[in-house]
C-alpha cells in the first residue's frame, strides 16, 4: 500500500490519508478483505500520531470502506470499482486537473470545490441515519449491523448526546427497548423502532446443552440480559440454572467462577475474557437485526427520499 502525506499543504493529513486509502480501494489495489497495517505500524511508517491514522480508520469504518472487528484487524469493506471503470474515472480525472491548471485554479482549490459539491449531492438523496444506543458496546455492534443493512450514511451516538446532536441527521434508529425515549428526544425527527433478536444458531446450541450445566449470560445492559433471558428459557434454560450479569456487575467475578458455560456478545467477551475460569465453555451470543426491522428501514430510507424529491418541485 503507497501512501505519501503533504505535509506543507492545507489539506489536513487525516483527510489526505483518508482520501488516498479510499483511492486505493476503488482502484482495485486493495480489494476487498485486504487487511491494513496496524495504526501503530501505519503511524510509524508515515511518521504521524498515531491518533492521526486512528482517526482517518474510524472515519472510514463509520463511512463503510473499513470494517475493523477485533481478532481480524482493520480489513477493507467495500467494493472496488472494476479497472476498467477506474482507469476511466482516471482520465477524467487528468484532463480536470489540466482545465483547473489553464484556469489558475490551485489543486488545493479545486479539492474544496470537489468536495462541497460531492457533499451536496450526496446529501440531496441519501438521509444521514443517526443510529442510537444506551453504551458503547451495544452502539458499536449494532451500529456496524445498520451500516450493512442500509446504503445511507450511519452515525452512531449514545442516547444521551441525541437532543445535542439531532442536527446531524435526517431520521434516527434505536433498538426497540430505546425507541420511546429516543422519539422523546429526538423533537420532531423521526425515529425508528427495531426489533434485534437472538441468533438462532446459539440457541440451538445451548438448547443441546446438558440440564446440569449452570449458564452464566453477560451482557451490556441489563435490559439487553432480560430480553436474552427471554428467548433462553423459550429454548428451556431457565433460573436456577441460568444466571445473568451486566459488565458493571460486582458479582460478575464469581458468577463466572462458578459457571460451566458463558453467554455473551463478541463485543461483551473482549471485555471479560481474562477474567473467565480456563474451564468455563464460552459459547458467543451476538443479537441480528430481524428480516422486518431491515424492511422497514429501507421502507423509511424510501419514504424519506420520496418527501424530499416532493419538497424539491417547483410549484
Amino acid at each position: 500500500m503507497r501512501l505519501s502525506l503533504d505535509r506543507g499543504g492545507t489539506v489536513p493529513l487525516v483527510a489526505q490519508l483518508k482520501a488516498q486509502i479510499r483511492y486505493q480501494v476503488a482502484s482495485g489495489r486493495l480489494p476487498a478483505g485486504a487487511r491494513l497495517p496496524t495504526v501503530r505500524t501505519l503511524a510509524g511508517f508515515l511518521r504521524v500520531n498515531r491518533n492521526t491514522v486512528a482517526r482517518a480508520y474510524a472515519g472510514l469504518e463509520a463511512e463503510g470502506v473499513l470494517d475493523a472487528r477485533p481478532g481480524r484487524g482493520t480489513r477493507v469493506a467495500a467494493r472496488a470499482a472494476s479497472p476498467r471503470g477506474s482507469r476511466l474515472l482516471a482520465a477524467r480525472i487528468d484532463r480536470l486537473l489540466a482545465a483547473a491548471d489553464d484556469a489558475g485554479v490551485a489543486l488545493d482549490d479545486l479539492i474544496a470545490m470537489l468536495t462541497v459539491r460531492a457533499s451536496r449531492r450526496r446529501e440531496a438523496g441519501r438521509p444521514r441515519l443517526g443510529f442510537v444506543e444506551c453504551n458503547p458496546v451495544d452502539l458499536a455492534y449494532f451500529s456496524r449491523l445498520v451500516r450493512d443493512a442500509v446504503e445511507v450514511p450511519v452515525v452512531p451516538m449514545l442516547l444521551e448526546e441525541l437532543p445535542r446532536r439531532l442536527a446531524e441527521v435526517d431520521l434516527v434508529a434505536t433498538t426497540f427497548f430505546h425507541a420511546e425515549e429516543a422519539r422523546r428526544a429526538a423533537r420532531g425527527v423521526e425515529v425508528v423502532g427495531l426489533m434485534a433478536l437472538p441468533d438462532f444458531t446459539t440457541l440451538d446450541e445451548v438448547a443441546r446443552l446438558p440440564r446440569t450445566l449452570r449458564v452464566a449470560l453477560v451482557c451490556a445492559t441489563r435490559e439487553g440480559a432480560t430480553s436474552k433471558a427471554r428467548s433462553l428459557a423459550a429454548v428451556g434454560l431457565r433460573t436456577p440454572r441460568l444466571r445473568s450479569a451486566t459488565l458493571d456487575d460486582p458479582g460478575l467475578g464469581l458468577l463466572l467462577a462458578r459457571s460451566d458455560v458463558l453467554l455473551a456478545a463478541p463485543r461483551v467477551l473482549d471485555r471479560v475474557r481474562e477474567a473467565v475460569p480456563p474451564q468455563v465453555r464460552v459459547i458467543p451470543f451476538a443479537s441480528v437485526l430481524s428480516e422486518g426491522a431491515v424492511a422497514l428501514l429501507h421502507e423509511r430510507i424510501a419514504a424519506w427520499r420520496a418527501r424530499r424529491g416532493a419538497l424539491a418541485v417547483p410549484a
